[in-house]
């Protein structure tokens, strides 16, 4: 029996009849971060101390005989960890009809709740679109005549200090404009990709290139760790090349001078963007630098449009990002490195979208 619950892709905990844990497979010790040694004798009360509601279940399955379940709850695992799961208990009985103990099975919700939040931020972002798309003409077309008269000014009067500090104000300030209606159009509508075959290595040296004049400015240090048999990536260039150029500018951003950013590309060969799902081949790509790394708000809420920490960001940034993967049919992830710094990881699928 033990053989086959090992095998479950599912967290199982098998205790006694006095509630004592007497097996936990290995997908219970991947959800827990415990191994089976640190829980095996100990009773379920003591082992799950900060979720009472584990042993809660257990005395009401050895009381009823019956299978006992709860609704979705915050699985509490120290060290400030907490997992969204549902929990269910039944009975175990041996082969002449007595209670041998009972088994405990965790239902991890975190892809789940993932896959919603993508859903939902998706639906938002196709709501934003149609609107953005009826009004983006009608803001540009004045965004050009109000630049190109102040430009027009700037020619004629530029000799008048003055007159050229509000001028250059005007066209600086019109031209961010028009980048955020462009970014708002990207974030809403983006174009279908141009599927074609992609050197991902190519692309971020592209990208290196173009950001030059920003790490050399603030004399940032860039390492490229590749790995050089990755194979050619079903993608679109122009997108990739966005992506990137948006999360190395991030970086650059977030670091003081003298910084060190660091890219490293590896093959995964079995990775799922959602459990459960079919696994595949991914490029991923790591993108870490020396800043300060991402605050607990903005590793929630950063792939919102419009959130920002930053007293001149759009908050726009990071939603393209989120964006143009998802249409690539690949992941993005967001993490801290220790001993400080940001880590973002993508995924994109070798074969194009999924």
């Amino acid at each position: 029996m033990e053989n086959v619950l090992g095998s479950l892709g599912e967290a199982v905990v098998l205790t006694d009849p006095c509630g004592r844990v007497l097996f936990v497979n290995a997908a219970a010790e991947e959800l827990t971060g415990w191994p089976e040694s640190q829980l095996c004798g100990r009773p379920v009360a003591e082992a799950f101390a900060a979720s009472p509601v584990v042993a809660d279940l257990v005395s009401r399955t050895l009381t009823s005989l019956q299978r006992q379940a709860c609704g979705e709850t915050m699985l509490q695992l120290g060290q400030g960890r907490s997992l969204p799961v549902r929990i269910s208990c039944s009975p175990v009985w041996s082969r002449a009809g007595a209670i041998e103990g009972t088994a405990l099975v965790f239902h991890d919700l975190t892809y789940q709740h993932k896959l919603e939040q993508t859903v939902r931020r998706t639906e938002t972002l196709a709501r934003l679109g149609g609107v953005v798309a009826g009004l983006a003409h009608e803001i540009k077309n004045p965004l050009g005549g109000i630049r190109g008269a102040a430009q027009l000014l700037a020619d004629r009067y530029g000799h008048d200090p003055e007159i050229r500090e509000y001028t250059s104000i005007m066209i600086r300030e019109t031209d961010r404009l028009a980048r955020l209606v462009e970014q708002l159009l990207v974030l809403g509508a983006p174009a279908q990709p141009k599927m074609e075959l992609v050197n991902i290595h190519r692309v971020l040296h592209d990208v290196l290139r173009l950001c030059h004049l920003q790490l050399e400015e603030k004399r940032i240090a860039s390492v490229l760790e590749i790995d050089p048999s990755l194979p050619d990536l079903r993608a679109d260039a122009d997108q990739l090349t966005q992506l990137f150029l948006n999360l190395i500018h991030n970086a650059c951003e977030a670091m003081e001078e003298g910084g060190r950013l660091t890219i490293v590309t590896r093959m995964e060969t079995d990775y799922h963007i959602v459990k459960g799902s079919g696994a595949g081949k991914f490029v991923r790509v790591e993108i870490a630098d020396t800043g300060p790394g991402f605050s607990p708000a903005a590793l929630e809420h950063a792939f919102e449009p419009f959130f920002t920490l930053k007293s001149k960001g759009s908050g726009l940034g990071l939603a393209i990002c989120q964006r143009i993967v998802a249409t690539l049919g690949g992941d993005i992830h967001l993490g801290n490195r220790k001993p400080r710094g940001a880590l973002v990881t993508v995924y994109l699928p070798v074969d194009g979208r999924r």
